[in-house]
């Protein structure tokens, strides 16, 4: 994640990853801070990803 930081690129996981954040209070915080920044998001859905892009513009 952080090469795609550095050469500001943007990164979208796509899919469920609750069973994860359930397990780890260390990915429910990777994934919070990740979702505030516009380089790295996890979003549940492609509708979702849709709607947080048509956000951006």
């Amino acid at each position: 994640m952080q090469k795609f930081v550095n050469y500001r690129l943007r990164l979208v996981v796509v899919g469920d990853i609750s069973r994860h954040l359930q397990a780890s209070s260390a990915m429910r915080a990777l994934v919070h801070e990740s979702n505030r920044s516009d380089h790295v998001w996890f979003v549940p859905d492609v509708d979702t990803l849709d709607s947080r892009l048509k956000a951006m513009s």
